[in-house]
């Protein structure tokens, strides 16, 4: 276990935020699957569509209509398209429709790829940004979907490369401040974060997760100044709930955390990531059945948040469903690459749906991607030990015995969240 620190935040109710940094098992054959599961607060990488990208809908039809979108049959798809009352699939049928009519019109790609972001389906936003701006490749709007598409899919480091050359408008320090935060760069999140509130994004998410970095930071004096401004500008607001009901998780004080966000669901249903967060503390009691419930929930409302992916599969192993946990640690590596603990456990899984050599391939990839844990070489050399590979499996030993001797307290970009609890 790395260090930790202890820093308070005068709120207007008493309670501590507690910070550990997260070093891997080091332990031969560490899992997840055998030991106990980490607890933690993690960062909610996705949850910025659900703030910003409904309002970009109404930029990208902004622009000037060409004689294409001038025709009859187009005007009608794009009322259709643009007709809140319309479900999801009938809009975005419209749009594909429009697109389909006049293909070299940008406008249509860019609201195509707004409403995607909006209803989580990012996969499908990366491909319409990527097909406008092969017609555009100067167009803004269009480079946002794509580097925010590329953070919810799991590749932030593509996105961070797209979204550093936007213009430093509020919005788009936001963007670049979610794209750090998903790579654990909590330092150059602050500063992206506190840049977009100071340019006029004024959004309580945004302080949400900007608090959330001075928490993984230990800066107390940044906490209270940001925790002062929420509750100044967003008294009302069902976020500092969220806030409080996270730093109460930070206590280990399960029961007021519940009660925080059951407070939450009253005020906003279908607010990412306290359905999560109930779930957890299930999850935390044993209590998988509840947990599982909750985490389908947010993974409905929430389909690019990974984590609950993770927490799900490690729910449905606990429940003897080892196959059924499979395909959602499979998303929880997919959607977040960066995060150790989900190529563990699905290797874990993978080993005991009998399936070795697709557990070799996860733990190869964990090592190649997190070249200083000990826990991957360590597990790597017990499976290839017990598949008859004595040389290679040797050779992982010695590794994870370097690792292990050499190792220091994680940097930053290592944490996975305020607190960790092994």
């Amino acid at each position: 276990m790395g260090s930790s620190a202890l820093v308070t935040f005068p709120l207007t109710r008493p309670f501590r935020l507690r910070i550990h940094q997260w070093n891997a098992a080091r332990d031969d054959g560490a899992s997840f699957g055998t030991g106990n599961f980490p607890r933690l607060i993690l960062s909610y990488v996705f949850v910025f569509v659900f703030v910003i990208v409904a309002p970009a809908i109404e930029e990208s039809r902004a622009g000037d209509q060409s004689s294409c979108t001038e025709q009859t049959v187009v005007q009608q798809f794009l009322r259709q398209a643009e007709n809140t009352k319309e479900s999801y699939e009938e809009r975005r049928k419209a749009y594909e429709s429009a697109a389909r009519v006049c293909p070299q019109e940008v406008s249509i790609y860019s609201a195509l790829s707004a409403l995607l972001l909006e209803h989580q389906d990012a996969d499908a936003a990366l491909t319409w940004a990527r097909r406008g701006l092969q017609i555009a490749p100067e167009d803004a709007n269009l480079a946002i979907y794509e580097g925010v598409a590329l953070v919810l899919v799991g590749r932030p480091d593509q996105a961070l490369a797209i979204l550093k050359k936007a213009p430093p408008t509020g919005k788009n320090e936001f963007y670049l401040g979610l794209a750090y935060r998903a790579l654990r760069a909590h330092k150059e999140a602050q500063q992206a974060l506190l840049k977009a509130f100071t340019l006029g994004y004024n959004d309580p998410y945004v302080l949400y997760v900007l608090i959330e970095q001075d928490r993984l930071l230990r800066e107390k004096e940044a906490g209270m100044r940001d925790f002062q401004t929420f509750s100044e500008r967003f008294p009302g607001s069902p976020w500092l709930h969220m806030l409080y009901g996270d730093a109460y998780m930070s206590q280990n004080d399960d029961r007021n955390a519940e009660a925080e966000y059951e407070q939450v669901v009253k005020l906003a249903p279908n607010l990412p990531t306290v359905q999560f967060q109930l779930g957890f503390i299930d999850f935390n009691r044993a209590s998988y059945a509840a947990a599982e419930e909750h985490f389908r929930k947010e993974i409905a409302t929430n389909p690019a948040f990974a984590v609950p992916h993770l927490y799900l599969g490690a729910t449905l192993r606990r429940l003897a469903r080892n196959t059924e946990a499979l395909p959602f640690l499979k998303q929880a590596v997919q959607g977040d690459p960066n995060n150790p603990l989900a190529y563990n456990e699905l290797a874990t899984a993978q080993v005991e749906a009998g399936k070795p050599e697709e557990a070799l391939r996860t733990l190869r990839e964990g090592e190649v991607r997190f070249p200083q844990e000990a826990a991957f070489p360590a597990q790597l050399a017990g499976l290839l030990k017990r598949l008859g590979r004595p040389e290679e499996a040797k050779s992982e030993a010695e590794k994870a015995t370097r690792l292990s001797n050499s190792s220091k307290p994680p940097p930053p970009g290592i944490a996975v969240g305020p607190e960790v609890r092994q």
